[in-house]
């Protein structure tokens, strides 16, 4: 009996080194695909032209505009630094980005409204930065830029409000007025 214990002994000893032996060549592993890559879609091509204003007899929604504007002219950050000032010798640039932040997708448009006249956009230009941000790859086409002659916003204090209509195109959402300035002379660069 003793013999055989040990023939029993000696058959599972070699076969838990095989299944060790096996274990030494481990299954290739596969990391799961970084998510803000997997779902980026293809960059849109931006609208080249400034559109009509969309929200023309559009319901306001309560909720504020997913948006930044970026740049009013020359003036950078213009919601964190009021009043932006501007030259009228130079066409008026308004550029950034809005989103719907209920559905948190590409808007159907923005408009900028200026002393409560709205102003359509070119909407749609690739903003990657706006999707890594908010982790949300769909949000990938929401950037905004218009121009506006110079001359069209006379000399003196303006409000800007970016204007977001909604993903579904039934209402849109406003962002907090932001005060700019218009100035004959060229503005002072702080």
């Amino acid at each position: 009996m003793t013999v055989s214990m040990s023939r029993s002994a000696r058959a599972f000893a070699l076969l838990a080194a095989l299944a060790l032996c096996a274990c030494d060549k481990p299954k290739p592993r596969h990391l799961p695909p970084d998510p803000m890559e997997a779902a980026v879609p293809p960059p849109a091509k931006a609208v080249e032209q400034t559109q009509a204003p969309l929200s023309a007899g559009l319901p306001k929604r309560p909720e504020l505009a997913g948006f930044s504007l970026d740049t009013i002219g020359a003036a950078a950050d213009p919601l964190n630094k009021q009043p932006a000032v501007i030259s009228a010798a130079e066409p008026v640039v308004l550029q950034g980005f809005g989103f719907d932040p209920v559905a948190r997708l590409p808007a159907k448009g923005v408009d900028v409204v200026i002393d409560g006249k709205a102003y359509g956009t070119a909407y749609g230009a690739p903003r990657a930065d706006v999707a890594t941000y908010f982790k949300a790859p769909a949000m990938i086409a929401v950037g905004f830029k218009t121009t506006l002659p110079a001359g069209l916003i006379g000399v003196g204090d303006h409000q800007a409000v970016v204007r977001v209509i909604a993903a579904n195109g039934k209402a849109y959402f406003d962002g907090p007025p932001i005060a700019f300035t218009v100035q004959f002379a060229e503005p002072k660069r702080h």
